[in-house]
């Protein structure tokens, strides 16, 4: 009896084991918009950007299925750069410019000029009060004559006056000279502090923006040189998506290493600067451009496999085309940006002069 049983046992499990095997196998068969819909739901935390950021990272190549998969919290590519990268580099760019737009090397000649103006003018009073009180003083003596150092001769006292009164009156016309230049001066260094302390503190917030605005550009020039890859026309979605995956943190410690070398003097490191001389200023430059190629690399890297194409032997040559035209464009962005932004500057300038 015990014999039957085990036998009976033996072949339902031959029976339905292929069956159990099947559906298991099937449930591991997912599609791509499955597999993304998994990989954003086991996501922790809950901050949508750092969980879109993790899945960016784990699955580049689940990235063309964003737009089948409705995931809800993910941001679409600008979105997500914009929140990003350019939200931080504007928020750290007006932090900058709060803490700088009234220190460094301007306002202390601000500072010294005010100073030495107000000892010229209380100079200038002091002169003008003695000659009123000598004005007062003949004006009420009994004297007939009287000698002024402006005179060799005796003077009568309405000639003396008359001396008195046109010194004072040559003393308030140079005292209102002098103001009005000092003031012109003083409005001279406060437009051009203006202008500085916003052209320092634009210019990193104009690195992080041209990420955003290199992206058609990255677009046109990939489905150049790549026709026939079928995701060339999502190229532009992918490296907005990769810049900011990848730049999430880097772009902050760009943004700090450029606010560092454009504004240092403004935070009292002018004196550091001196010291270490134009040699460390070139190899700091140098640095952080190497530290932004770096990074331009790591979004060309992610950007072949969202794209399913091959990575090229050498990652730093000539034949690493997406690498080129990551860098091309962003440079041309920035450039544009830039000069635009400090002829932007430059015109502050002038009209802050001419107006206050």
């Amino acid at each position: 009896m015990v014999a039957i049983v085990l036998n009976t046992a033996v072949m339902l499990e031959n029976v339905y084991q292929p069956e159990a095997e099947e559906q298991l196998s099937e449930s591991l068969q997912l599609t791509p918009v499955e597999q993304l819909q998994l990989q954003w739901n086991q996501q922790p935390g809950a901050f949508p950007l750092i969980k879109q950021k993790n899945v960016i990272d784990q699955c580049p190549e689940l990235l063309s299925y964003a737009g089948m998969a409705s995931l809800k919290g993910w941001n679409w590519p600008y979105a997500f750069a914009l929140q990003g990268l350019v939200i931080a580099a504007i928020v750290t760019s007006l932090l900058n410019w709060y803490m700088t737009h009234d220190s460094g090397k301007l306002q202390d000649d601000i500072v010294r000029l005010q100073a030495s103006t107000q000892t010229e003018i209380q100079r200038q009073q002091g002169v003008m009060d003695a000659t009123q009180a000598e004005i007062s003083r003949i004006s009420h003596s009994y004297k007939e004559t009287f000698k002024l150092h402006m005179s060799e001769t005796p003077l009568t006292r309405e000639q003396a006056l008359n001396e008195l009164k046109a010194s004072l009156e040559d003393s308030r016309k140079s005292v209102g000279q002098f103001k009005q230049k000092m003031e012109l001066k003083e409005r001279d260094l406060r437009a051009t502090q203006n202008a500085m302390a916003l052209a320092r503190s634009g210019a990193p917030l104009l690195f992080s923006l041209a990420l955003l605005l290199a992206a058609g550009g990255v677009r046109r020039s990939i489905q150049k040189d790549f026709p026939r890859s079928r995701q060339a026309r999502n190229s532009g979605d992918f490296f907005l998506y990769f810049a900011t995956s990848e730049g999430l943190l880097l772009n902050l410690v760009l943004l700090a290493f450029a606010h560092f070398a454009l504004s240092g003097a403004d935070y009292g490191l002018a004196s550091f600067f001196e010291d270490v001389g134009p040699l460390f200023q070139v190899a700091f430059w140098i640095g952080f451009y190497v530290l932004v190629l770096r990074y331009f690399a790591g979004i060309a890297r992610s950007m072949y496999k969202a794209m399913q194409m091959r990575v090229p032997a050498s990652e730093w040559g000539p034949q690493n085309r997406m690498l080129l035209c990551i860098h091309n464009n962003f440079l041309a962005v920035f450039a544009v940006l830039e000069g635009t932004f400090l002829a932007a500057c430059y015109l502050l300038y002038h009209v802050d002069k001419r107006l206050f």
